[in-house]
């Protein structure tokens, strides 16, 4: 294994597809088949999502900060597994607690194996996610591996609290004049931003051995930078395909999610728009229509709502890009820092 600090790499993406079959054969080796053939069609379920593999975006943080940073993939690799399993296993939760139907190019687990397997599998996976976080401590040694456990449990406890504000906001408030545009950035900090982005960035630099100051300051570029990233995804659920996103499309509108781009259309519309829109996020979910869908993402089109959450994400990645400049001037110039500033600038750029 090189160190990776050596390679040179095009852009962020490069570096994601240098690393991505490294890391998943350390997962891997974590999930072997089992001896007991009886087995076999229950470690299928355990490894749905770990096999279909996915963009691999935050392990690649945690491998590029601990370079970033004068560390080795070598270190940061158990890290990287954990937060690639830990993304496994929640999506899996996530996916039924939200009935969503496709991930990452197939059925989500709950469709294919029903809710109680999936469950199941999901909790399993979630045992194996804390067995590399040990071996991962044990690696690391002492302090380090110690300061690395309290980060990767406090991502986790922060994503679980995010998830309830994601789940207080869509499913307690049906009134969607109800919500505040504070609400929806406390929502998707909490859920997103800390543990998509600057969450795996200070993992990263613990590998390393970077100070607590050092740690702390990645919050002050990665906070902008991993909001930037949820408004994006935001975007892609109105605006791209399945094919594109291999997960199901216009769920936001379907679960009556509260999101940047229906605040924004919330105070731009109508007194007859605002109420048509008030009636459909007012319906559960499967008593929405396909035609009421579809009216939703076109007001949002016409508004103007799109367009402006494309424009925050653009701002903030800049916010992000700016304060990671200023504070990384004690880091050599290097390919790895490039990599690093792309990785910023690519959050507001994405397609997937």
């Amino acid at each position: 294994m090189t160190d990776g600090a050596t390679s040179a790499y095009a852009n962020f993406k490069a570096f994601i597809a240098a690393h991505k079959e490294i890391v998943y054969g350390a997962i891997s080796k974590y999930i072997q088949e089992p001896k007991d053939s009886y087995l076999k069609p229950y470690y299928t379920m355990v490894r749905a999502y770990v096999d279909r593999k996915g963009q691999y975006r935050r392990p690649s943080y945690v491998l590029l900060w601990s370079l970033l940073h004068g560390g080795s993939i070598e270190d940061a690799l158990l890290p990287a597994a954990a937060q690639q399993v830990s993304e496994d296993w929640l999506l899996m939760l996530d996916d039924f607690m939200d009935d969503n139907s496709l991930r990452r190019g197939g059925p989500t687990a709950h469709v294919m194996f029903g809710p109680a397997y999936a469950v199941n599998a999901g909790s399993h996976l979630h045992a194996i996610n804390w067995r590399i976080v040990n071996d991962a401590v044990s690696k690391l040694g002492g302090e380090r591996g110690m300061r690395y456990f309290n980060k990767f449990y406090d991502m986790i406890n922060v994503t679980h609290e995010g998830q309830y504000r994601d789940l207080h906001l869509t499913k307690d408030i049906n009134d969607i004049t109800n919500f505040t545009k504070e609400d929806y950035y406390n929502s998707i900090h909490a859920k997103s931003a800390y543990y998509t982005v600057y969450g795996p960035m200070q993992a990263g630099a613990i590998t390393a051995g970077a100070d607590d100051s050092t740690v702390e300051a990645i919050k002050e570029y990665g906070t902008p930078v991993g909001n930037a990233f949820q408004v994006v995804d935001d975007i892609l659920d109105c605006t791209s395909t399945e094919a594109a996103l291999g997960k199901s499309i216009g769920t936001d509108v379907r679960d009556g999610v509260k999101t940047i781009i229906l605040w924004h259309a919330v105070q731009n519309a109508s007194t007859a728009t605002l109420e048509r829109l008030r009636e459909i996020y007012a319906k559960k979910r499967n008593e929405k229509t396909d035609g009421e869908i579809r009216f939703v993402l076109d007001t949002f089109n016409e508004l103007g709502s799109i367009a402006y959450a494309q424009g925050e994400a653009e701002r903030l990645a800049s916010e992000g890009l700016a304060k990671f400049n200023a504070l990384s001037k004690g880091i050599p110039e290097s390919n790895i820092k490039e990599i690093a500033r792309d990785s910023i600038t690519y959050v507001a750029k994405r397609k997937e």
